[in-house]
């Protein structure tokens, strides 16, 4: 991958990386909404078993949801850092090159197609699936 190349994938990595900052800063804002909410209703407990449900829905719906971005944040920052350490487009598993147009549709991945399908079916297996 050329320079010119490498640098077009950072800039949208460094733009990726804002944009789920922003989403996890606003997930953050909503468990917080959902705490004070919470607390006008005098407590964990709501006027309305049905509120408390939704409550209890909405909020892992939001921890699930930020977990998810947390996940996809590391990958992008340790994209990065590949880039920083002259290493990013090599397979972190094998160390051969990631192909282009797997890195230019997933600019963060780490491991080639090859070694992301094995991963991929060793963790099912653990899994038990």
């Amino acid at each position: 991958m050329n320079n010119r190349d490498q640098e077009k994938l950072r800039k949208r990595l460094e733009e990726r990386r804002a944009e789920i900052e922003g989403d996890v800063s606003y997930m953050a804002a909503e468990m917080r909404y959902l705490g004070v909410d919470q607390d006008d209703e005098n407590g964990s407990l709501g006027n309305h078993i049905g509120d408390d449900g939704s409550y209890v829905t909405e909020a892992e719906r939001i921890v699930t949801v930020s977990e998810d971005l947390q996940q996809i944040l590391n990958q992008v920052n340790a994209a990065l850092e590949r880039m920083n350490n002259g290493n990013y487009g090599e397979c972190q598993r094998c160390g051969k090159p990631i192909g282009e147009e797997r890195l230019e549709a997933f600019p963060y991945v780490a491991h080639c197609i090859e070694c992301q399908s094995s991963i991929e079916h060793e963790q099912a297996l653990r899994a038990g699936a």
